[in-house]
């Protein structure tokens, strides 16, 4: 008898590799239902009321975990991450920006990415193959895009930038839970899974998830920017099949807007 290991991580590693079949209309409906549904409670928590929004993601949260027990719908079962961070957030948010902020909230959902990432396969074949050394410019041009969101956006610097604690032990935090931890989840994980459903239409509805997740921001300009972001992350893990290179910038953009560029500033 399989282990309860095992049957929880093969299913979503198969949808990877394709094990499982190319997705059929009912299936397409339902993964386009719920990624509707995440982005409708998304919005009650901007525009309508936090505690309605925190109620919709708790029922959405238990819908999903109940559709993978009863028809183990691996990509069903990814998006219940989404209304997972929400209500982490809203119940631990703490009243400032402090490095213990992002922990606090990004730590169960950090556990539950990696958790559900037991036993992905390993980068595909690049659809366009690129210079080694252009995945060291992606990666890097996280700086100066942290530099643009400082100067543009009104984003939230941690307390008291100018502290060396505060940098010291910010610096690494954002970069995990504001910038990595995203990557790993909208595009490791639901992009991915995605794309056997929607092929490469994958690439815009992880988008969409990722920018309705910046929807309590209450800011256009950053709504713009993040939906900009996401799709140049997507469009470049599409072809290159590779997660570090946009990971890593996304790191470097949160540190840099959050931390860096405020105390330099």
């Amino acid at each position: 008898m399989r282990s309860r290991r095992h049957h929880v991580a093969g299913p979503i590693a198969g949808v990877l590799r394709g094990r499982t079949g190319p997705a059929d209309e009912s299936e397409r409906t339902a993964v386009l239902a719920a990624v509707l549904a995440v982005v409708a409670a998304e919005s009650t928590v901007a525009f309508v009321d936090p505690v309605a929004g925190a109620v919709a993601h708790g029922r959405l949260l238990l819908a999903f975990l109940l559709r993978w027990v009863l028809a183990e719908e691996a990509t069903i079962l990814v998006l219940a991450l989404v209304p997972l961070g929400r209500l982490t957030s809203l119940a631990l948010t703490p009243q400032y920006y402090e490095p213990a902020t992002y922990v606090l909230t990004g730590l169960p959902l950090l556990l539950g990415v990696l958790w559900m990432s037991r036993g992905f396969p390993g980068p595909d074949e690049q659809i366009h193959p690129t210079p080694e050394w252009t995945a060291v410019a992606v990666a890097l041009a996280g700086l100066p895009l942290g530099w643009v969101a400082h100067a543009l956006l009104p984003l939230p610097a941690l307390d008291h930038p100018d502290g060396a604690l505060t940098i010291a032990v910010g610096v690494p935090v954002t970069f995990l839970f504001a910038g990595v931890l995203e990557e790993l989840l909208f595009r490791g994980l639901i992009m991915r899974t995605l794309e056997r459903v929607f092929g490469v239409w994958a690439v815009v509805l992880a988008d969409v998830l990722f920018v309705a997740a910046y929807l309590p921001v209450g800011d256009p300009g950053v709504l713009v920017f993040m939906a900009v972001l996401g799709i140049a992350f997507g469009w470049y893990l599409r072809r290159t099949r590779l997660l570090a290179p946009v990971a890593i910038a996304h790191g470097l953009m949160a540190a840099s807007a959050l931390v860096i560029w405020p105390a330099i500033g």
